[in-house]
C-alpha cells in the first residue's frame, strides 16, 4: 500500500530502507512482521534527545521518569530510535512539563527522576 504524505507530516512508522537518491520506504509491520499502528502525529510537540535517553525511555522495566509522570498525567508518548520523541497531552502546559522532565532526566538516576518529577509536579499544583 502507497500513502502520500505532506511533507513535513510527522509519522509514527520502521524505516525499512532510506538513502538519498530514492525515496524513503516505510513500514506498518515490525520486526517480528506484526502488523503495527502507521500514522501520522497530529497536535502534541516533537523535540530531539541522545539516543541514549530514546533508548532509556523505551527500556523495560518502565522508564522511572515515565512512569512517575503517568501516575499522576495523562498523556501520549512516541519514541523513536533515532533520538525524537513525541508528546501530547489534554493541555498545552502537560506537554511542556513532560517534555522538560524527559529532557532534565538523561543524567539522572532513577531514584532522582523520580524526585524530580514529584518537585515539577508540586510547582504546577
Amino acid at each position: 500500500m502507497v500513502i502520500h504524505l505532506q511533507v513535513g507530516t510527522l509519522v509514527y512508522a520502521r524505516v525499512v530502507k532510506a538513502n538519498s537518491i530514492m525515496n524513503p520506504e516505510l513500514s506498518c509491520m515490525d520486526a517480528m512482521g506484526k502488523s503495527t499502528e502507521f500514522t501520522d502525529l497530529k497536535g502534541g510537540y516533537m523535540f530531539d534527545t541522545s539516543t541514549g535517553l530514546s533508548r532509556m525511555l523505551l527500556s523495560s522495566p518502565t522508564c522511572p521518569v515515565l512512569e512517575a509522570l503517568g501516575k499522576k498525567l495523562s498523556f501520549e508518548i512516541a519514541v523513536g530510535m533515532n533520538g525524537r520523541v513525541w508528546v501530547n497531552a489534554p493541555s498545552p502546559s502537560n506537554v511542556i512539563l513532560v517534555s522538560n522532565a524527559i529532557i532534565k532526566s538523561e543524567s539522572l538516576s532513577a531514584i532522582q527522576q523520580k524526585v524530580m518529577v514529584e518537585n515539577l509536579l508540586q510547582r504546577v499544583s
